[in-house]
């Protein structure tokens, strides 16, 4: 379907397609040049795209994925425009200088945040960002979304009129004190501009061969985004395609036609096609029981590992209870989740060592010394093994007591006390600190940790392995930790330079474990384990387009699906920019996170990943004994309630089929 927004002069034209994206898939083909640009908001879904087409044997050398920032980019580069910006760690640096040196510039932030505004250096950071996003700091858009709340009650729109100031101020004073962008999306205003007053020109330069923009498996378009997909439209030979999903389709479809926004008022309104057993049990510890024991029935029919798929909301919530139930139930899982990096044994032995450099020329407590060893410290210019479990404890006595003393100090202790037992790691540790430069340059984080990570990686992990059971899931985690924080080094060494140079920062190891640290929240795609014979667990997000036969639905309670939608604005400012009563409020881009609808995609692509059968399963009741009501989302799809009492035989030792699901599973193969 083609839409346009209609209450603009010009009308940009996009072909929307809802909850179809199987369609995207015809585009790929053979082909000497690309000719479709494919833009995606989360590399998953890249992933996703491409595994389909290669399941098909479907040629894509017609396609090219790209991010809206490096389209962006490419179109200022081919006219000498500036491409580079600040990422999210540079704009929260800076603002924590500005707040400390010029607070008046942020006054409209007291209000929000108290005059102790230096502390919430993020928080303001978020609020430019989402005013961003709702108008491209478009003083059109500016004046319409400070208008829409007229009608409001005055302590709601004060609220949000001083938000707006301080993130309009925020951004206006990022810019003068940056000589670059600051931000991608200021990077994607400028192509913008660039495009509108050059047309078909500039596009022919860099995309000389492209034919169609889709841009897939988006819950919302963000006004910037917007902004150079319309231009793109109406100022180039290029058809743009916007491959939406069920639930905040139609709403992303209105606001393109110019009419309100069609509210949902019951998730049967928007049913799809799909039928499904429904099984409930008490707890959330026994619906995970409940999954595996659905795992186990399908596994002994014959339906291999990779033909199942567990999902849920948030994954995080279930992973430690499927666990428990498939050891219970022998299956192996493989649980495709965010690593949460800072929680494993590399990371902990970056943080150490930066600790302990930082404290080179101090006086270093025993805890601190040990703290590597524990993290299992090799030295990269020796051949050794980590130091045993039991001769660290021993270590630990032994040292226990001893005041804080200086490197030189310690080598001495350890040198003159030959009964205590360990040494030789302790001593090669201090040797090895004793060489590290102190202050560290930008060279030197690279120079100091990459040989560390070899030595882990040669010498620390096939010992994990050696020791790990057969699902090889500490020994992935491990090895996954080390890949990450691979990547990590160099990032670190360039902010430090950038930092340096921008007079951001000093030049310690202080600085270096802050970056690491900051660099570690910033969590990257979700990955799976490396084992690929075992059943996959997936949050709801990862499945847009993937295909697998057999899909269980987890955790299909109200509060999980959907999750409480929320936004920095008060539910007010949301229900009135996402009404869009106006041609001009529908001017404006409401973020992903203030409705449902967001939710309701998630499930959509969920149980629709199943080509065979999709299983759903939920609990009634929470730890604490509340009451967990049923998804209204189950209401879109034809479910069959099983008796309790027939699930419960299934939980039993007998493991009884249900006879309502004995229907839906697959014939018993050998």
């Amino acid at each position: 379907m083609t839409t346009s927004l209609s209450h603009e002069p010009e009308t940009p034209i996009f072909t929307t397609h809802i909850h179809n994206p199987e369609y995207l898939l015809t585009f790929a083909a053979r082909s000497t040049t690309q000719t479709d640009l494919i833009v995606t908001p989360v590399q998953f879904h890249q992933r996703n795209l491409t595994h389909r087409l290669a399941a098909q044997n479907q040629p894509r050398s017609s396609m090219r994925f790209v991010s809206p920032g490096q389209i962006a980019r490419e179109v200022l580069e081919a006219t000498d425009g500036e491409t580079k910006a600040l990422d999210r760690l540079d704009r929260i640096r800076s603002l924590e200088t500005l707040l400390e040196t010029e607070p008046g510039t942020f006054d409209a932030f007291t209000p929000l945040y108290g005059s102790h505004l230096t502390s919430h250096a993020a928080d303001i950071e978020s609020s430019r960002r989402a005013v961003g996003a709702i108008t491209a700091y478009d003083d059109e858009r500016l004046a319409i979304l400070k208008e829409s709340l007229t009608d409001l009650q005055p302590y709601v729109r004060q609220d949000a009129v001083d938000r707006i100031d301080g993130a309009i101020a925020t951004n206006r004073r990022l810019d003068t004190v940056t000589d670059v962008a600051v931000s991608t999306d200021s990077v994607l205003r400028k192509a913008t501009t660039m495009l509108r007053e050059n047309g078909a020109d500039i596009w022919n330069t860099v995309y000389p061969a492209i034919e169609r923009i889709h841009l897939a498996g988006v819950s919302s378009i963000e006004a910037p985004l917007l902004d150079l997909l319309s231009c793109i439209a109406t100022e180039t030979p290029v058809d743009v395609h916007l491959f939406l999903r069920a639930g905040t389709g139609p709403r992303i479809e209105d606001r393109l036609c110019g009419h309100p926004p069609t509210a949902v008022q019951s998730y049967q309104s928007s049913p799809v096609e799909i039928d499904a057993p429904e099984l409930v049990t008490t707890t959330r510890s026994q619906e995970a029981r409940l999954a595996l024991a659905l795992v186990d029935q399908l596994r002994s029919t014959g339906v291999s590992p990779s033909d199942i798929l567990l999902v849920a909301r948030d994954v995080a919530a279930y992973e430690h209870e499927l666990q428990r139930a498939a050891h219970h139930y022998g299956q192996s899982l493989s649980v495709w989740t965010q690593l949460s990096v800072r929680e494993t044994i590399p990371y902990a032995l970056i943080e150490s060592l930066c600790t302990l450099l930082a404290q080179k020329n101090e006086h270093i407590p025993a805890s601190a010394l040990l703290r590597p060893l524990a993290c299992e410290w090799v030295s990269p210019d020796a051949s050794g093994h980590s130091v045993a479990p039991r001769m660290l404890t021993a270590l630990e006595g032994e040292l226990h007591g001893y005041d804080p003393l200086t490197l030189a100090e310690w080598q001495q202790t350890l040198t003159q006390n030959t009964e205590i037992s360990g040494t030789a790691s302790v001593t090669s540790l201090l040797e090895w600190i004793s060489e590290c430069p102190q202050p560290p340059t930008p060279a030197d984080v690279e120079e100091t940790f990459n040989p560390l990570i070899e030595a882990f990686r040669a010498r620390v992990l096939p010992a994990h392995r050696d020791r790990d059971t057969d699902t090889l899931a500490e020994t992935t985690e491990t090895a996954r930790a080390l890949v990450r924080i691979e990547e990590m080094v160099p990032q670190v060494a360039t902010k430090y330079e950038e930092w340096l140079t921008r007079d951001h920062s000093e030049q310690s190891w202080e600085e270096v474990q802050y970056l690491f640290e900051t660099i570690a929240r910033i969590k990257p795609g979700r990955r799976e384990h490396a084992n690929a014979a075992v059943i996959d667990v997936a949050d709801a997000t990862d499945t847009w387009l993937r295909r697998v036969p057999y899909v269980i639905a987890i955790g299909l309670v109200d509060g999980e699906w959907p999750q409480t939608a929320d936004g920095l604005f008060p539910a007010e400012v949301r229900e009135t920019i996402l009404a869009g009563e106006s041609g001009p409020i529908r001017s404006l881009a409401p973020r992903e996170r203030w409705t449902e609808a967001r939710e309701y995609d998630h499930f959509v692509d969920a149980v629709s990943t199943a080509t065979e059968q999709v299983i759903c399963t939920r609990h009634h009741r929470d730890a604490d004994g509340v009451s967990r009501p049923r998804s209204p989302f189950l209401d879109a799809i034809e479910t069959t309630r099983v008796d309790e009492t027939a699930t419960d035989r299934l939980l039993s030792s007998e493991q009884t089929t249900p006879p309502a699901l004995a229907t839906v599973l697959p014939t018993e193969t050998s």
